[in-house]
């Protein structure tokens, strides 16, 4: 059981991190690089820090 809520906790900090990642990106794209606050911007964001979040987990290093 206990290896069962550990598995949980580790995929909910993936989801975390990709969204701290995402905030970072869409604040960063609307901030410095002027673009418009949207709702798809947003999203866009969430799954540009979900793929980084995936390429460092994944990296060979």
């Amino acid at each position: 059981m206990s290896n069962l809520v550990a598995e949980v906790l580790l995929r909910l900090a993936k989801v975390v991190a990709a969204t701290v990642v995402g905030l970072l990106v869409y604040g960063l794209l609307v901030v410095v690089g002027g673009a418009a606050p949207t709702t798809e911007l947003a999203v866009l964001a969430w799954l540009a820090g979900a793929a980084c979040v995936l390429l460092v987990e994944s990296s060979p290093i």
